[in-house]
């Protein structure tokens, strides 16, 4: 039998605090990485449980289908505790589109019915909903923004107007504006609206509670603040629209068959999340997810999005009187785990990022603003040596 990375010790046990996770993090050896909401790099814990799979189905016959049952089993009640729901609620997903695509798709809608977003979302969120409208004459409607950020009284303008079916919204913004999903949920509630939320920019790094924000779908995916392979994800459905939302893909595993008797064909739906699912979930990705919920469970999220915040804050005290301002909205209930910033004159701001890149320091530049997206694997030395070369250009 082959020695596998499986049969030494998780590396999590000796990780009691977010100063004790740097560690796991070996890209902190090679780089200042600040760009998490765009990917982020994997732990050693998490290459430890991938290399040992891979050992281990390499050199041995070990049951894929049985282990992906029990992974999956694992994985739905990991996710299920990091967003307070329950497990027959969670679909094991491929990314965040997937599940945004199985309540576009599977919802019941009618020709002429009025979807809403924002006009500054991710493209993720719009297209499933320019698709239904191709396919099924479901209305889209904008709801009007700046910079990223959404007012609420725009979203119940919109919302009560238009009489408006769904919302669907991020709950922190690619641009770094945090959604009040508790506020926007009693708003969903009081026009009788559905509420989808993609969460891939904040699972993991700033708290999420599915039950307290009244969320009817929430999508999210693997490979950014949940710093896991691409390719895995997971969504929530509530009991309230479980039977409003018919599945749209079956698979064999779909349906309660009978193991024993394919031949049985009866299109028998399971009752639980599964009857949204593939048939053959992603291995390794279920792997590495559970290893990093298995990290954010142990330091607490709000911990995480604590120590993220006071990098943040050590990062706007650096820049005042300097070149730059801050452009996140900086109240505390729509502060996030991004915070955008930028040259005081806007054009510079690519120039910016490439000198940062040069000194192997990496943030992002979208919709023409800086990114600044810190992980719980990052630190004031981190923040210190960009806010340093910020000051050095010219």
């Amino acid at each position: 039998m082959i020695n596998t990375a499986a049969d030494s010790v998780s590396l999590l046990e000796d990780i009691n605090s977010i100063e004790d996770a740097r560690s796991l993090y070996p890209v902190t050896d090679t780089c200042v990485y600040l760009d998490s909401a765009h990917y982020s790099q994997y732990s050693l814990e998490t290459r430890r449980r991938l290399i040992g799979f891979i050992d281990e189905f390499t050199f041995t016959n070990r049951n894929l289908s049985l282990m992906n049952m029990k992974l999956a089993d694992t994985l739905k009640s990991r996710c299920a505790e990091l967003i307070n729901a329950e497990v027959d609620q969670i679909i094991i997903t491929g990314s965040t589109t997937h599940g945004l695509n199985i309540f576009a798709n599977g919802i019941k809608l009618s020709k002429g019915d009025k979807v809403a977003y924002a006009d500054s979302e991710f493209p993720a969120i719009v297209y499933p909903w320019m698709n239904q409208q191709k396919l099924r004459g479901i209305e889209n409607v904008l709801i009007p923004s700046e910079n990223g950020k959404i007012r609420s009284e725009d979203i119940e303008k919109v919302i009560s107007d238009e009489s408006v079916k769904v919302l669907t919204i991020s709950s922190v913004e690619f641009l770094g504006f945090r959604n009040d999903l508790n506020e926007i949920g009693k708003l969903c509630r009081k026009y009788n609206c559905y509420f989808v939320v993609d969460s891939i920019q904040s699972i993991g790094a700033c708290p999420v509670d599915v039950r307290e924000s009244g969320i009817d779908f929430l999508s999210a995916g693997s490979q950014k603040w949940m710093m896991a392979p691409a390719g895995i994800g997971f969504a929530y459905i509530s009991d309230r629209i479980r039977d409003e939302v018919n599945p749209t893909y079956v698979a064999t595993s779909s349906i309660e068959y009978d193991f024993k008797n394919f031949l049985d064909y009866k299109l028998n739906f399971k009752k639980d999340g599964n009857a949204f699912e593939n048939s053959t979930p992603n291995t390794l990705g279920m792997i590495g997810l559970i290893s990093s919920v298995d990290l954010f469970l142990k330091l607490g999220v709000k911990n995480i999005f604590g120590h993220i915040l006071g990098l943040q804050n050590m990062f706007i005290e650096q820049m005042k009187n300097t070149q730059f301002r801050i452009i996140s909205d900086l109240s505390p209930v729509h502060r996030s785990n991004i915070l955008l910033f930028s040259h005081n004159v806007n054009s510079r701001n690519e120039e910016v990022q490439k000198f940062l890149e040069e000194k192997n320091i990496f943030i992002a530049l979208r919709e023409g603003f800086l990114r600044l997206s810190a992980h719980l694997f990052n630190n004031e030395n981190d923040i210190r040596t960009l806010t340093d070369t910020l000051k050095t250009f010219s």
